[in-house]
């Protein structure tokens, strides 16, 4: 299971099937509004990744873990 981290703070993940071939990849961040990126792509592993990097470029997250 994926893990974001703000800071210390941990953050669950999760990866869900949208309509299609897309991903809704969300950090639970608790206390606030969950974050969420859409990627399409048929790999689900591929899609966290891919979503986590693009979170963690923008500043939203400090690290994570796949």
């Amino acid at each position: 299971m994926a893990r974001a981290f703000i800071g210390s703070m941990e953050c669950r993940v999760t990866v869900d099937k949208d309509l299609g071939g897309n991903w809704a990849v969300a950090v639970i961040v608790p206390s606030a509004a969950p974050l969420i990126v859409k990627l399409q792509g048929n790999d689900k592993e591929k899609a966290t990744k891919g979503a986590l990097e693009i979170l963690q470029k923008v500043g939203k997250i400090d690290r994570f873990e796949v």
